[in-house]
């Protein structure tokens, strides 16, 4: 059996190897204040690199993205500024789609920005 080259992990720690296009349709749609982060994971890269796409839950239930490339100096963030019920699902499931099938363009669907350590993270990495 060939090794998984995708993992998706929902934040009560359960994880789906390989997920389909539908899967990730449905946990997209199951995120909540509860349940609100989901992270899709390469694992069919070097083992010194991190490849991730990852998306939370605002308290107001808008949504932030993040991706990361390598390492740190390849580390993005992405604002949607709508609900998923406002139009935010036809922005963020493209692009969780397009990523996980490695189809080019996904980025072009975002306003990416540089992580920022001291707005991200201000009690350190």
């Amino acid at each position: 059996m060939a090794e998984p080259r995708l993992r998706m992990t929902d934040a009560a720690g359960q994880s789906w190897d390989d997920p389909s296009d539908t899967q990730i349709q449905r946990l997209f749609a199951s995120l909540n204040l509860s349940c609100p982060f989901l992270a899709l994971q390469r694992l069919d890269v070097p083992n010194d690199s991190q490849y991730y796409l990852q998306i939370a839950l605002n308290d107001d239930l808008t949504m932030v993205l993040e991706y990361r490339d390598r390492g740190p100096t390849e580390h993005y963030r992405a604002d949607v500024p709508l609900q998923a019920e406002s139009g935010g699902d036809e922005i963020v499931i493209p692009v969780l789609l397009d990523w996980a099938a490695r189809r080019p363009g996904w980025r072009g669907t975002l306003p990416w920005q540089r992580w920022d350590v001291a707005r991200e993270a201000p009690w350190g990495d």
